[in-house]
């Protein structure tokens, strides 16, 4: 460790002996990025600026890994691990495979960006093509968070996947971009595959572009008691997306959306939110639409199920509250 200087502040596992690592040595400007208790800290850089090799420890910056599957490989499940993207780009975008997995438990994926700028993209497009029928990564480990990502999926897939048959607890996605530029395109922003269950999926601050072919956010499968938006927490934003904004098309129970804002691309009904006939206990607050410089005529809050089932509250068409179709 002879390339670690006075400004790296070194972290101790509180597993020790037991995590296979020393330690974590972390600059002291990318503390303020880590989770509370955050455990071994990893770094990935797949852009130009990084490694053409897989060969880094990942333990520092000036050592890290080129892949983001590899990083992830080295955490250790349940033990709050973090793994710190640098950059990301063509130059890992050409090796990695895809889709990447967060597959173990209490893990976190950190992008080192800033409000305006996801400098790390995390795409399955490469100089080569795409992996059309992939997301950029598929979560399928318990209580997972990412942040800072500019994230795109292939022309069948989400840019990120969500959940599994057994359901995927706890996880958070905010902060990132979908679809915001051409660098991320996919079908959907975020989906919950059909089958598939997501309990308490949390997404908050994130961007929805029009470089989805979809919609923002689709629900497929279910995520029981998620919640796409938080009172109090930065909202989420989609910009023109092709298809519907929030759309949740399977079974779904108990989600919330709350507080999101949604310039919409045409006057269509139900473009905003769309909740399908078997959906249940949905708590929808504090949405905005509309499409254009004027009102638009059609109302873009739609709800299939029986009445009573789900609980709509203040919403606005244009500066108009109304309840759903």
């Amino acid at each position: 460790m002879s390339d670690i200087t006075a400004d790296y502040t070194r972290l101790t596992p509180f597993y020790p002996g037991q995590w296979g690592v020393p330690g974590s040595y972390v600059p002291s400007s990318l503390i303020p990025l880590l989770p509370a208790g955050a455990g071994n800290i990893f770094f990935v850089d797949g852009g130009s600026t990084g490694p053409t090799n897989d060969n880094g420890d990942g333990l520092t910056p000036v050592s890290p890994k080129r892949l983001l599957q590899s990083a992830i490989n080295m955490c250790v499940t349940g033990h709050n691990d973090v793994v710190i993207v640098l950059n990301y780009g063509g130059n890992a975008r050409a090796v990695e495979t895809f889709p990447i997995l967060l597959n173990k438990d209490q893990t976190h994926i950190v992008g080192v960006q800033s409000l305006s700028n996801k400098w790390p993209v995390v795409s399955v497009l490469t100089p080569a093509g795409a992996d059309t029928a992939d997301p950029a990564i598929h979560v399928t480990g318990q209580r997972c968070s990412i942040r800072g990502l500019e994230l795109g999926g292939g022309n069948t897939a989400g840019c990120l996947h969500v959940g599994s048959v057994a359901g995927v607890w706890g996880c958070y996605v905010y902060d990132c971009f979908f679809g915001w530029t051409g660098d991320s395109v996919g079908q959907d922003g975020i989906r919950v595959p059909a089958g598939s269950d997501a309990p308490y999926l949390t997404v908050t601050g994130c961007r929805f572009g029009a470089s989805v072919t979809r919609d923002g956010v689709r629900i497929d499968g279910n995520a029981t008691r998620g919640s796409i938006g938080v009172p109090g927490y930065p909202k989420n934003i989609f910009k023109r997306i092709p298809g519907i904004g929030i759309n949740l098309v399977g079974i779904t129970v108990g989600i919330g959306i709350f507080d999101n804002t949604m310039a919409l691309p045409s006057n269509t009904a139900g473009k905003g939110v769309t909740i399908s006939a078997g959906s249940t206990l949905a708590f929808v607050d504090g949405n905005r639409c509309n499409f254009g410089d004027t009102a638009m005529a059609n109302n873009p809050y739609a709800d299939g199920a029986a009445g009573g089932a789900n609980d709509w509250l203040a919403n606005y068409q244009a500066i108009t509250l109304v309840m759903p179709t």
